[in-house]
């Protein structure tokens, strides 16, 4: 049987409450828990929340009511950002996964001590939204070739991310099989792989791979000396919770490190860019 409701109707001990539009409610204890409005959507509350799109119903346990919330996880979503600019939350997202990747260092060059450059820091820090700043440093240059010291260069760190990563250290040059000193390859990042080494002693510095890879060092054109491999970006990995849709994030993003110079057939080959992820 089908009872339809035109007013307040006691069931129970619960008031179920109705009015001309459709929309129906049912209080316990005179407070308005669940409604139903006409286009069947449930608000929770004495002033009734339908939340958005895509969130659930969050159980607060036996003393309080169920709110609705972004569920964790299940990232459908995301914003590639390569260069320094503002990211704006999402309408309807209020949780973000947050991927900061510093830049590469550069290789060292060959036949002299021009270290390769360091690579810059990405970060993501508050705009109009107020957010703990999270920093990945870029990874160190590797050395020039020198007669004391052709080592690489040591991998960039993270600070404030929910897990920070370092990247790997660029290799030292080497001796390569009575070749003289083979250069040495970049450290990789999370993302991106270090240059490879030169292929035998007369082979030209690579770059590091996207996103932050060190680059290689540089190789003497006659096989006596190399420069080491610059080191990989840093990495954080950061959840971002109860923001605001429309709020903007700064993001900065670190420049990959320059190869050393000297000549063009030994320099070092160049660090890769960092990278900031946004996925929602």
């Amino acid at each position: 049987m089908t009872t339809t409701i035109n007013a307040d109707t006691v069931v129970g001990g619960a008031v179920v409450t109705a009015d001309a539009s459709g929309l129906l409610g049912l209080q316990a204890a005179g407070n308005t828990g669940i409604t139903l409005n006409s286009s069947r959507a449930i608000g929770v509350g004495s002033t009734p929340s339908f939340g958005t799109s895509g969130q659930v119903l969050t159980s607060a346990g036996s003393a309080a009511a169920p709110t609705w919330s972004t569920p964790a996880g299940g990232f459908s979503a995301m914003t590639v950002v390569t260069s320094s600019s503002t990211f704006t939350i999402p309408s309807g997202k209020t949780t973000l996964k947050v991927t900061v990747v510093g830049a590469g260092g550069g290789g060292g060059e060959a036949d002299s001590a021009n270290n390769g450059g360091t690579g810059g820091s990405s970060i993501i820090a508050s705009g109009t939204q107020t957010i703990t700043t999270v920093t990945a440093t870029g990874g160190t240059g590797g050395f020039g070739a020198n007669a004391a010291y052709k080592g690489g260069g040591t991998g960039g760190t993270a600070t404030n991310g929910n897990i920070n990563i370092q990247g790997s250290g660029g290799t030292a040059a080497g001796i390569d099989g009575g070749n003289g000193m083979a250069a040495g390859r970049g450290g990789s990042s999370i993302l991106g792989g270090g240059g490879a080494a030169p292929n035998g002693a007369l082979g030209a510095a690579n770059s590091g791979g996207n996103y932050g890879g060190g680059g290689s060092g540089g190789n003497a054109s006659g096989g006596s000396f190399s420069g080491g491999g610059g080191g990989g970006g840093g990495a954080a990995i950061s959840y971002l919770t109860s923001l605001t849709p429309g709020n903007t994030i700064t993001v900065t993003i670190g420049t990959g490190g320059t190869g050393g110079t000297g000549g063009a057939s030994t320099d070092g080959g160049a660090g890769a860019g960092g990278v900031v992820i946004f996925e929602y």
